[in-house]
C-alpha cells in the first residue's frame, strides 16, 4: 500500500470516528435530540479539534520518507475531490427537495425530517461535511486500485 493510500485509509478511519461521535451525541435512534447550546459547542469543538489533531499526526506519520507525488497522484486527488463535491451537491439537493415536499404535502410518504431545529441543522451540516470527506477517502482508495 502506497503512502497516499495509507494516508487516505487513516483519514477515513479518523472521519468515521468523528461521524460516529457526532451521531452518538446528537441522535437517539434515528431522531435528532434537542441539545443545549453548550453541548453543541462542546461536541463541535471536540470533533473539529480531534479531527485536526488526528490529521496532523497522520500527516506527520506518513510524511517520513515521503515518496514524490507524480501526475497520477494529482489526477486521483482531483477525481476524488470531484466525486466528493458531487456527492455533497446531490445530498443537499435531496434535503432541499425533501424539506419543500414535506411542507407542501402532508402525506406519510414525505415523513418530516427533524432538521428544522438548531440541533438538527448543526448535526446535518457537520454530518454532511464528514460524510463528504469519507466519500473522498473511499474514492481515493478505489481510484488507486483501478
Amino acid at each position: 500500500m502506497s503512502r497516499a493510500e495509507t494516508r487516505a485509509l487513516g483519514s477515513l478511519v479518523i472521519a468515521g470516528i468523528a461521524l460516529w461521535f457526532l451521531q452518538m451525541r446528537f441522535l437517539d435512534g434515528w431522531q435528532v435530540v434537542a441539545l443545549p447550546p453548550r453541548h453543541m459547542i462542546a461536541s463541535y469543538l471536540f470533533v473539529v479539534i480531534g479531527m485536526a489533531i488526528g490529521e496532523t499526526v497522520l500527516s506527520g506519520a506518513t510524511a517520513a520518507g515521503r515518496e514524490l507525488e507524480d501526475e497520477r497522484d494529482h489526477h486521483i486527488t482531483r477525481r476524488a475531490e470531484l466525486i466528493s463535491h458531487w456527492f455533497l451537491v446531490a445530498v443537499v439537493n435531496i434535503l432541499v427537495v425533501q424539506l419543500i415536499l414535506q411542507h407542501t404535502y402532508t402525506s406519510s410518504v414525505f415523513a418530516p425530517l427533524a432538521i428544522v431545529t438548531t440541533s438538527g441543522v448543526v448535526f446535518t451540516l457537520l454530518a454532511l461535511l464528514f460524510a463528504a470527506h469519507i466519500v473522498k477517502m473511499i474514492a481515493t482508495l478505489v481510484l488507486y486500485r483501478l
